[in-house]
């Protein structure tokens, strides 16, 4: 009995150095922006250039996460002009998304007070698979999009789930310690 206990525990080690070191999860909170979620890894911050047929050109604001070959993106796209449109503006960029990918999944949800649309999709040519939600708040699209590259391989971890499901547009429910964001530009 105490050799198999010893044994289970040799085991346990061994799987433990075995498996790769994961980042420690942190919350993060925008108040110029109304939105707070959770993120492994460092925080890279870009800007970008959002291009749609009915939006047009938008600058975007891009929060990017790396962890265990998994990447977690945040995009903000100021549509604050158009926001009369709402509903086609989502519904262009949730379409860029899956447009020419196999789509996994599909639903709408009610988050906070606020609508919006959860997909996965797989990406071509064997690229990963990617899960994203999408929001429009306050004339922002707000995404959080992460997506599983080939070198983790692990389609069916829980990580994706926990970053796009973390979000939340009541800042008071952020993390106590939340690391307020860099505020967008003017």
């Amino acid at each position: 009995m105490r050799l198999t206990a010893l044994a289970v525990l040799a085991g346990v080690a061994l799987a433990a150095m075995n498996t790769p070191a994961m980042a420690a999860w942190h919350g993060y909170i925008s108040h110029p922006l109304g939105f707070a979620f959770a993120a492994p890894g460092e925080l890279k911050v870009e800007k970008g250039t959002y291009r749609g047929a009915v939006a047009g050109r938008h600058d975007t604001l891009v929060y990017k996460f790396v962890d265990d070959n998994i990447e977690y993106r945040v995009v903000v796209i100021d549509m604050r002009d158009k926001a009369n449109n709402a509903a086609t503006l989502l519904g262009e960029a949730e379409f860029a998304f899956q447009e020419n990918k196999k789509v996994l999944m599909d639903t709408f949800e009610r988050f906070d007070r606020q609508y919006g649309r959860k997909l996965t999709i797989d990406l071509p040519n064997n690229a990963g698979r990617s899960s994203a939600a999408f929001y429009f708040i306050n004339g922002r699209i707000v995404s959080l999009q992460a997506t599983i590259l080939p070198a983790n391989g692990d389609y069916d971890t829980p990580e994706m789930g926990r970053f796009i499901d973390s979000v939340t547009f009541y800042t008071v429910r952020a993390a106590d310690d939340a690391i307020e964001l860099p505020a967008p530009p003017k």
